[in-house]
């Protein structure tokens, strides 16, 4: 299973999203493969953390960039049973390759009108790409949310904006996933730590990641098999 995480506007969260998947899935039992497709290699801090504090890496990091990408893909993917590729905050040919490369593509968004401008142009690129990988499986995850409730009607507004557009592109196989992964320190503390926020063990944020990880299965079994 090859997983992309994609937007072309910075700071969504992808490479939090990223590392933190690849974790979860080798908790599991997966053996996963991290490529990052981001020049800047930001998956490589968690790894060099990690390595600072003495822990054994849990799954294989390595950064590939340019229009190899997708020959680096098809020579892993019978190695691994997961590959999950963090790819930069723009539209590149690395973001492009993910794409067409993968079984499923999640896009993290959050709750504003920079990023909400953004996601439009997503939706097309994807229409676009399915023309080539027509069984690409896409799915939109609320990300970074604050927890102030008084700016749950900024998620909710988010949230109908995606339905609409979902109408008005006549798109019915990109999903919006209902978990909501709020923004929490957790997430800074135990990159320093060099954990994923399963090993770190907060309460909030670990359960917030764990409700996304258990739909994002659920939805993706479902939709495989039916």
């Amino acid at each position: 299973m090859v997983i992309s995480i994609i937007n072309e506007k910075g700071g969504s969260g992808k490479t939090t999203l990223a590392v933190n998947l690849a974790a979860r899935l080798t908790l599991d039992g997966d053996s996963v493969l991290l490529i990052d497709a981001d020049p800047q290699k930001s998956t490589e801090v968690f790894s060099d953390m990690r390595s600072q504090n003495n822990l054994k890496p849990i799954f294989s990091n390595v950064c590939k960039t340019g229009v190899s990408l997708g020959d680096e893909i098809k020579l892993m993917k019978d190695k691994f049973d997961s590959i999950i590729i963090d790819t930069g905050g723009r539209d590149s040919k690395e973001m492009r390759k993910a794409i067409l490369n993968s079984n499923i593509v999640i896009i993290p968004t959050l709750p504003s009108q920079y990023d909400v401008s953004v996601l439009y142009h997503m939706f097309e690129l994807i229409i676009e790409a399915k023309e080539f990988n027509e069984n690409l499986l896409v799915f939109v995850v609320t990300n970074r949310v604050s927890p102030n409730p008084f700016l749950q009607k900024d998620l909710q507004n988010l949230q109908n904006y995606i339905k609409d557009l979902q109408v008005e592109k006549n798109i019915s196989d990109i999903y919006l996933l209902d978990s909501v992964i709020y923004e929490r320190q957790a997430y800074r503390k135990a990159v320093i730590e060099g954990k994923s926020i399963n090993e770190f063990d907060n309460s909030k944020a670990s359960e917030d990641f764990e409700q996304f990880y258990q739909e994002l299965l659920e939805k993706t079994n479902k939709f495989i098999k039916g």
